[in-house]
């Protein structure tokens, strides 16, 4: 069984998957006949630190990423479909190939047939199995796809719930490794959002609704999650459902923290206008007075600010559907 398998995936080395785009493994990247054959123009590579076979016959573009779960390969759907799109639109034919032809390179060409096509992960992974069974994204992609479509397919730290998605990994990354690493902030919102917190004492605006890590009240750990959903099904990255009796607030890291992105484990949270202490953080995590452990907790306490809610005139419009 393995060795059909094995005989399998040499014989394909590389599968047409839509007009013009190809996926496929180191192997077809290296075989030129075969690129010529098929017409190829333009070679996506998305392999760690790979070197292009041929880089003055073909146009490449090159992508470093180990095929692990833990990768972020999101980050490099936009710039990879800008590259796929462009050659497709000048009448060019793509090979995007990693080195089995099977994760890494999948995972790239389902999120241009996401974008292009309006589809889900589980859609686009169709699409490819059809036309390449042999595809295989790792778990940690295919979480990765999903949220690419709960993005609308921009990726952005403008949106919560990628910025909540980075924060989980370097949470990770602390658990790890004992150190923080890279930190994404969010910029410190309006003066009228939806759920305005201010500085008791200044009145200075700290975050608003989507800075917000909701949780249920009790024993057990809450982690920042791009996953979590409310109960109508809508995308959110909050934790779990609100929970007003808690003493404090858990927020994501702002910009007006200090020191939260220059490698410090733990600090106090002070108001960036008028310094009033109005809590701490720590990437290992805090109590709230629930009972709850908020893993990284950056934490405000609600006797130190005021909270205020506004009705919106234009209310913000309705996330895309989940199918």
């Amino acid at each position: 069984m393995a060795d059909n398998c094995r005989r399998f995936v040499l014989q394909h080395t590389m599968d047409p998957v839509a007009d013009g785009l190809y996926v496929g493994s180191a192997m077809a990247e290296g075989d030129e006949p075969l690129l010529r054959e098929a017409g190829i123009t333009h070679i996506l590579s998305v392999a760690s630190h790979y070197v292009a076979s041929y880089p003055t016959r073909f146009t490449y573009k090159l992508v470093s990423i180990d095929d692990l779960p833990e990768e972020n390969i999101i980050q490099h759907f936009p710039e990879c479909n800008r590259f796929i799109g462009a050659a497709l639109a000048g009448g060019g034919r793509v090979l995007v190939h990693c080195l089995a032809g099977q994760s890494r390179s999948a995972a790239v060409a389902a999120a241009f047939l996401m974008q292009r096509d309006r589809l889900d992960a589980e859609q686009a992974l169709k699409v490819l199995k059809g036309r390449r069974p042999q595809i295989h994204p790792n778990a940690g992609f295919i979480e990765q796809l999903q949220l690419y479509r709960d993005l609308d397919y921009d990726v952005s730290t403008e949106k919560a719930l990628y910025r909540w998605f980075l924060i989980g990994r370097s949470a990770d990354y602390f658990r790890t490794h004992g150190a923080v690493g890279a930190v994404t902030v969010a910029a410190r919102p309006a003066a009228q959002g939806r759920h305005a917190v201010r500085c008791r004492k200044c009145r200075c605006p700290l975050v608003d609704a989507p800075n917000i890590v909701d949780h249920r009240a009790g024993a057990g750990q809450a982690e920042f999650s791009f996953k979590k959903r409310d109960g109508s099904g809508t995308s959110t990255p909050h934790a779990f459902p609100q929970n007003h009796a808690c003493s404090s607030l858990f927020v994501e890291p702002m910009e007006w923290m200090d020191s939260v992105g220059d490698g410090v484990v733990e600090g106090p949270i002070h108001c960036p206008k008028c310094r009033a202490k109005l809590g701490a953080y720590n990437w290992a995590g805090a109590q709230c007075s629930c009972g709850k452990w908020i893993t990284p907790s950056f934490q405000i306490h609600r006797s130190k600010v005021d909270e205020v809610r506004h009705q919106l005139l234009s209310p913000p419009p309705p996330p895309p559907p989940l199918v």
